[in-house]
């Protein structure tokens, strides 16, 4: 059978009037589908625009990542769901997402993608073809509607690879629409801007809380610094007057340490700070938090600690390092220090108080640092 998918001359002749108002028709549908098509684009275009004037920066990572999905949504009537996730290596093979928003997240209530569907090089474009089978890659993307393929009210998936510092880390965007050809159409330049979006939040919050961590935690000895102890120690003074528990403070000093700098120099100084930390991080409950007030003195808050409670744990600290010298690179030293304790509310409130009662009901182990080799 031949098929004549142009009318001759002898049938435009015969007809011109109907040839051309037929042309015409066609010419103001495929006009009408340009405009439509060139209006979302720009649509999504004026978003792209108005998050890069208003990158949310006092949100959290996973805030602005949700705040932007939220954002592009409006920009398209087709586009039903938004879906952005993280993984690592070592993840599990089913992944949770980050931010998900959309009016087709009503349509499964297990909205995870699989880790082997995350695609490290360049975006991928899948179709729901549910005739294919359950072991089609077209699955990787569809995998939540799996159960009820009848509530799946998209056609095509789009996913734009995240990509991070970390080699171990991976992201992954994906965009679903309601109709098979909404991404070819549309083209993928929107998407992947709005993917490379998602990056940047997503880098700028690892920054954020690296710089975070890092104005919170001492470098040297990995403990928590002056300032967030204080925050600590008042998070649990609010805690205790909720729940009436006792709450006390330990307070450990370095005796005659500026010997051990002189003699072994500051860099075996500073590893046998170190050491002598983490020895202590032994020592203490993970409800109990220490860090380092000074050069050579610490300070641990103890909740729900008594007088008594606290007062074992200072002899603990005394006896484990009076009994287990630090032992770092070729050295074996065995410090002297010196532990007092004091209680919320018997010995003082505010944290001034409570060091001061400490340092003058002080214990120590009465042995000077020196090399056991």
């Amino acid at each position: 059978m031949k098929l004549n998918l142009f009318p001759s001359w002898a049938q435009r002749a015969a007809d011109p009037e109907s040839t051309l108002e037929s042309a015409a028709g066609k010419t103001a549908a495929a006009a009408s589908s340009v405009s439509a098509l060139n209006e979302e684009q720009l649509a999504l275009v004026s978003v792209l625009h108005q998050l890069l004037q208003t990158l949310p920066q006092a949100y959290s990572g996973r805030e602005s990542v949700k705040r932007l999905c939220q954002m592009i949504l409006p920009a398209s009537p087709h586009i039903r769901l938004v879906w952005v996730g993280f993984c690592q290596d070592d993840s599990e093979a089913a992944i949770k997402p980050a931010a998900i928003v959309g009016k087709a997240l009503s349509e499964s209530d297990h909205w995870q993608l699989s880790k082997d569907c995350f695609d490290y090089v360049a975006p991928f474009a899948q179709e729901a073809d549910w005739e294919a089978g359950h072991d089609s890659d077209f699955q990787a993307l569809f995998a939540p509607w799996q159960a009820h393929p009848e509530n799946c009210s998209v056609k095509a998936a789009l996913a734009i690879p995240l990509r991070s510092e970390k080699a171990r880390m991976h992201g992954m965007m994906v965009f679903y629409a309601d109709s098979q050809d909404y991404f070819s159409n549309t083209g993928h330049a929107s998407f992947q801007a709005f993917g490379h979006v998602c990056e940047v939040i997503w880098k700028q919050s690892n920054l954020s809380h690296l710089l975070t961590r890092q104005a919170q935690i001492d470098s040297l000895t990995g403990l928590l610094t002056r300032r967030r102890i204080v925050h600590v120690y008042e998070e649990a003074v609010a805690a205790t007057a909720t729940d009436e528990s006792p709450l006390s403070i330990l307070y450990c000093q370095l005796d005659e340490f500026h010997k051990i700098n002189d003699l072994y120099g500051w860099a075996v100084a500073d590893n046998i700070l170190a050491a002598f930390a983490k020895d202590t991080g032994g020592q203490l409950r993970k409800s109990d938090s220490g860090g380092r007030w000074n050069a050579t003195e610490f300070l641990y808050v103890l909740p729900a600690t008594d007088t008594v409670d606290a007062e074992n744990l200072a002899a603990v600290f005394l006896s484990h390092f009076k009994n287990h010298p630090v032992n770092i690179e070729n050295w074996s030293i065995r410090l002297a220090l010196s532990v007092g304790v004091a209680t919320y509310g018997a010995d003082g409130r505010g944290l001034d108080e409570l060091i001061h009662y400490a340092t003058q009901h002080l214990h120590s182990s009465s042995t000077a640092a020196e090399d056991e080799l």
